[in-house]
């Protein structure tokens, strides 16, 4: 069964970053994943650092497209930490999102924000190419508690799309992921290139935003 998720220090920072503060937690999974982001390990150098080369060019990888319909936000996001496991963006208007292997697992500065997620049972579902998981979303209620639910969800492989990711069109696998829980059902859709990574996705944030859609350039 899944474990209670425990959020650590350095998702609260990013929390504050965003503006948006109140406790959490993270699985240890996910702590260990953010770890290096705290310094209690080594962490890759922080896309503030490196997002600008020679000349103060833009790299083009430390960037994604975002959107969020429900918020009329979309536009590019800026990769802040990157320690290969986890990353961070920053997207319109502030808010900032963060990646575990291409899963969503929190937002900040949306409001009703996902606090933490453990999606790792779908991402290997994923990786299997179809099957089912059970994943666990924390966010906060109306009194700033965390409120936690668990959803059982069927990973299916959908065939191979076109997906257009900035100016290029690539072809990818599409999975689509049903959850339901026990107020609330959604759908999770994921674009896999031929190395099962996870170029595009549109995911479950909560009730207020709805869904997040990233994506690679």
């Amino acid at each position: 069964m899944t474990k209670r998720i425990r959020m650590t220090a350095a998702l609260l920072g990013l929390g504050m970053l965003a503006g948006c503060g109140g406790a959490a937690g993270l699985t240890g999974a996910l702590q260990g994943a953010i770890a290096p982001l705290v310094g209690t390990q080594p962490a890759a150098a922080p896309a503030a650092a490196g997002a600008a080369g020679a000349g103060g060019a833009v790299d083009p990888s430390s960037l994604r497209q975002v959107s969020l319909n429900t918020l009329g936000l979309t536009g590019p996001a800026t990769r802040l930490i990157d320690n290969g496991a986890s990353a961070s963006f920053a997207g319109p208007q502030g808010f900032t999102y963060t990646m575990r292997d291409g899963m969503l697992v929190s937002t900040r500065g949306l409001g009703d924000d996902l606090m933490a997620a453990d999606a790792r049972q779908s991402r290997a579902a994923l990786r299997a190419g179809g099957g089912q998981a059970r994943r666990v979303h924390e966010t906060l209620d109306g009194l700033d508690r965390i409120e936690r639910a668990e959803f059982d969800c069927t990973v299916t492989p959908k065939g191979v799309e076109t997906v257009e990711l900035g100016t290029r069109r690539v072809q990818a696998r599409r999975f689509d992921e049903a959850c339901r829980g026990a107020a609330l059902i959604f759908d999770n859709y994921y674009w896999l290139d031929a190395a099962g990574e996870i170029i595009s996705s549109r995911q479950f944030v909560s009730r207020g935003v709805a869904y997040l859609r990233s994506s690679d350039l």
